[in-house]
């Protein structure tokens, strides 16, 4: 089973990730915080990460550059900015796709099906 680890500060959004990504048969984990989701990923192989850049303690930027020390796995940015993806590509951390808030449903759970299905073929 594919693993998703949804990294947001805000439970509503992490209850819906949940929904959209277990019903594509996916498994889902979660944390609150990008410290969090760093301990998660030290520990545990996933073949997606969905993280916001907003949160407290580490915001998703930073979190971004130390979990490109730990994986290569692939990462969708979760955002209220549209102006970011600059942003992250001046810091030099590869991502693979923005999500803004709010963010269609439908068309999210296909980015994500579309990530996994190709990632598992590489």
């Amino acid at each position: 089973m594919k693993k998703v680890l949804v990294v947001d500060d805000e439970l509503s959004i992490r209850l819906l990730l949940r929904e959209i990504i277990e019903d594509l048969g996916m498994e889902v984990f979660e944390a609150e915080t990008a410290i969090v989701g760093l301990q998660m990923i030290e520990t545990e192989k996933f073949d997606l990460i969905i993280m916001d850049i907003q949160m407290p303690q580490m915001n998703g930027l930073d979190a971004m550059r130390k979990l490109r020390e730990i994986t290569d796995t692939p990462v969708f940015i979760l955002t209220a900015f549209s102006h970011l993806e600059g942003v992250v590509e001046n810091l030099g951390v590869e991502i693979q796709g923005f999500v803004e808030k709010p963010f269609d449903i439908d068309e999210l759970a296909q980015k994500i099906q579309k990530q996994v299905e190709g990632n598992s073929n590489q």
